[in-house]
């Protein structure tokens, strides 16, 4: 009922100016009436009527709360002493003299009831209404029953009193005719419409709400089915990892058993095929004689076949051009002899003479190129016999290395041949068995029979390299791997294995370079020598030769063997740094000022530019700048560095006469006009760019 009410009153309220609105209201209290009427018949029958001295006051029990508020605002307290006439006059007065108060009271009153009435008690609120209604319908058919019997005036004033009455118990009406309850039921309206809005919203958000919970809890029982089931697979691949652990530490020894076995099985097939190759190589070039004289016991080459063979035929063509030589003199002499003798004589005639003469010239020719062509045989065969002497000093070597029978060192790295020797070192071709590669395994020999002071200079040498080496990480410069220690005498650094030939190698085979591979190499050199100074501790590496530059097997060039590496500190002047290491090193590569004997040299990367220059030159012309034919001692010995202040260059190769310049410029004699590695690595001829 209260729905359908507020819905006609909103109807209504859309349109304030409709002219039937009194009649519209006229239904709605008779709906509100009858309403009042039903939900009291249930209750017991009225009593009988009263006279009008025992007739209760229309507000007693009848008005609720919220009403006798706004009656006692509106309306003033009155005594119920009084009769009804002087109520009625009193009320004409309050309604003459305070209407504009009463209008403004009014709205006051509908205001608070407005601000106090909840949605959920609305029909409660209809009900009281209409009970009060009727009550004071009832009341005014007494009242003007009453008034019948007395004058026009009283009846005046009794029908003023009830209209009164009517308008402070109805004020709906009252305020209907002038607004003020349209506006304040519109407001209430409107708030219960938003009310229900909100509630709408509300209920439509709970309803979201409530259906992205049971898509998120459907979700989450998914996800847990799935968590579930990676649960039992991660319990699974971790029982299996586990199993596969447990195998592999099982299989672990054998595998390394079989892949030891493997790389033994090669390096015992290489060490026979060398072997094999060093007897027929020594039977073409030939091989090492004893000779013994009384009690000391000597080492001679003695030639092979080959060489037997080209100095017979070099011998032969000598004997042949002599023989020529002998025979165009006898024609000489004749030819002479012939002039003075007379003409009747009989001879050889001189047309003959010169002819024969032609013909031992043409012979001479042809003796000289076979001559030539003889030597650069036997030269290439000596390039043959030079690597056949280093190939039998190698396996000479390796037979008497105490670690020949393919050892495996710290658990890991299997020695497989021996890549060479030097004076307290042996190199080893190994290979790592944790991480699968080859590797170069130098092994360090201390002398059983040195001094133990000796054994720890040595041993603080060697770990003095490992910390500056392994420091060094550019593709120009061996990796240094690893270090331990096999024994108490010996121990061990694993290098990168570079499975081309060193550059001394390369120049022993090949003695003169042209010159475009000549400059990728010493381009390369700089690069390695470049790193090593623009490091925070700078690296000087003071022992640059062609046996310390390695080629890998894409042909890199890699620089190492730091053992006689020095670091130049940060407080280090201009000048460069104290050598105290004077005497080591070899003399071919080393500057002036490293045999400088009346003071201490200082030194810088000026020493690996002198080096490089030298290199650089011998890859050029075949041949050292200075001392070539000289031994370290008779350098030593003659000052032959010291005197080095020119270098010259021979006509044969030709070179550019920028690489001139470069080796001018690495040369220099004088430490303080001689550029550093960073002012020469600048240089436009170490560096490549596109033309």
């Amino acid at each position: 009922m209260s729905e359908d009410v507020l819905m006609h009153i909103s109807s209504s309220n859309s349109n304030p100016s409709d002219p039937s609105l009194p009649s519209k209201l006229a239904k709605l209290e008779a709906r509100m009436a009858g309403k009042g009427s039903s939900s009291s018949s249930s209750a017991p029958p009225p009593p009988p009527p009263l006279t009008a001295a025992q007739q209760p006051s229309p507000w007693s029990g009848v008005t609720p709360l919220k009403f006798r508020v706004a009656e006692e605002e509106v309306l003033g307290p009155s005594t119920s002493s009084e009769s009804d006439d002087d109520a009625g006059v009193e009320f004409l007065i309050q309604h003459n003299t305070q209407k504009r108060q009463r209008t403004s009271e009014d709205e006051k009153a509908l205001l608070l009831l407005q601000q106090s009435e909840e949605a959920l008690d609305g029909e409660l609120k209809i009900a009281e209404f209409a009970e009060v209604k009727s009550a004071s319908d009832d009341c005014n058919k007494k009242k003007q029953g009453r008034g019948r019997g007395r004058s026009t005036t009283g009846r005046g004033r009794g029908l003023k009193t009830t209209d009164q009455v009517r308008s402070s118990i109805i004020p709906p009406t009252t305020s209907l005719s002038n607004g003020h309850l349209e506006n304040s039921l519109h407001k209430e309206i409107r708030n219960h419409e938003q009310f229900g809005n909100d509630e709408r919203a509300t209920l439509q958000e709970v309803t979201l709400l409530r259906e992205k919970v049971a898509s998120l809890e459907e979700d989450l029982h998914k996800i847990r089915q799935e968590a579930s089931e990676h649960q039992k697979m991660y319990h699974q691949l971790e029982k299996e990892l586990k199993d596969y652990k447990e195998l592999e530490q099982q299989m672990k020894p054998k595998r390394l058993k079989i892949l030891s076995d493997l790389l033994i099985s090669v390096s015992v097939a290489e060490r026979q095929e060398a072997r094999l190759k060093i007897r027929q190589e020594s039977l073409r070039l030939g091989n090492v004689g004893v000779i013994r004289a009384g009690t000391i016991i000597s080492e001679t080459w003695e030639d092979g076949q080959v060489f037997k063979d080209i100095n017979a035929h070099l011998r032969h063509l000598l004997e042949t051009r002599e023989a020529i030589e002998k025979h165009r003199k006898l024609l000489k002499k004749r030819q002479s002899d012939k002039g003075e003798a007379s003409d009747s004589d009989g001879g050889i005639p001189e047309e003959d003479i010169f002819l024969q003469d032609e013909i031992c010239k043409s012979r001479l020719a042809s003796i000289k190129r076979e001559e030539e062509t003889a030597l650069r045989e036997r030269d290439r065969y000596e390039l043959e016999k030079g690597r056949l002497i280093r190939e039998m000093k190698r396996i000479r070597d390796e037979d008497g290395s105490r670690f020949n029978n393919f050892q495996i060192l710290n658990h890991r790295y299997a020695l497989l041949n021996l890549l060479g020797k030097g004076g307290f070192s042996e190199v080893y071709k190994a290979y790592d068995l944790v991480e699968n590669r080859y590797v170069a395994c130098k092994l360090h020999g201390l002398n059983a029979q040195w001094s133990e002071e000796k054994k720890q200079s040595y041993t603080r040498h060697a770990i003095r390299e490992y910390n500056i080496h392994k420091t060094l990480v550019h593709q120009n410069i061996v990796r240094l791997w690893d270090i331990f220690e096999i024994d108490h005498n010996t121990f061990c650094t694993v290098l990168e294995y570079c499975s081309g030939k060193d550059l001394d190698a390369v120049l022993k085979a090949t003695p003169v370079l042209p010159e475009k591979e000549a400059r990728i190499i010493i381009v390369q050199i700089f690069q390695g020598l470049l790193y090593l100074n623009r490091r925070q501790q700078k690296i000087i590496h003071y022992d640059l030769k062609p046996g310390n530059v390695l080629f890998d097997e894409i042909g890199v060039a890699k620089v190492t063997d730091f053992g006689l590496s020095k670091i130049v500190e940060n407080d280090v002047g201009s000048q460069g740094m104290e050598l105290t290491s004077q005497g080591a090193g070899t003399y071919w590569y080393l500057p002036p000022e490293c045999f400088e004997l009346s003071k201490i040299p200082l030194i810088s990367s000026k020493v690996d530019v002198w080096s490089a220059g030298v290199l650089f030159y011998q890859m050029l012309f075949g041949r050292r700048p200075f001392g070539h034919d000289q031994t370290q001692e008779r350098i030593l010995r003659e000052d032959t560095i010291i005197n080095a202040r020119k270098v010259e260059f021979p006509s044969r190769p030709a070179v550019s006469n920028e690489a001139k310049d470069l080796i001018r410029r690495c040369l220099m004699y004088n430490q303080v006009e001689r550029p550093d590695v960073l002012a020469l690595a600048q240089d436009p001829y170490l560096t490549y760019t596109k033309r």
